[in-house]
């Protein structure tokens, strides 16, 4: 299975719709979503984790092995 994102303007519905028929004619499946779906405050902790991540990549920080994340 292959996962393509598109970015549609909000006022190309037309545009949706033939997509849509040509994706579930050949068997595959839409999932429209909207950026006003996000708060600003769950894009605020999406934006600081991508910061994090980039400080462990780069290895500016140290990563948090998964089992130190739950007190157990």
């Amino acid at each position: 299975m292959t996962t393509l994102t598109i970015n549609i303007p909000d006022d190309s519905s037309n545009a949706i719709s033939d997509i849509s028929k040509i994706v579930k004619k050949i068997g595959g499946h839409i999932a429209v979503s909207s950026d006003d779906d996000i708060s600003d405050e769950e894009l605020e902790i999406i934006s600081k984790s991508y910061k994090e991540a980039l400080l462990i990549k780069d290895g500016k920080i140290n990563k948090v092995p998964a089992s130190k994340l739950w007190d157990e």
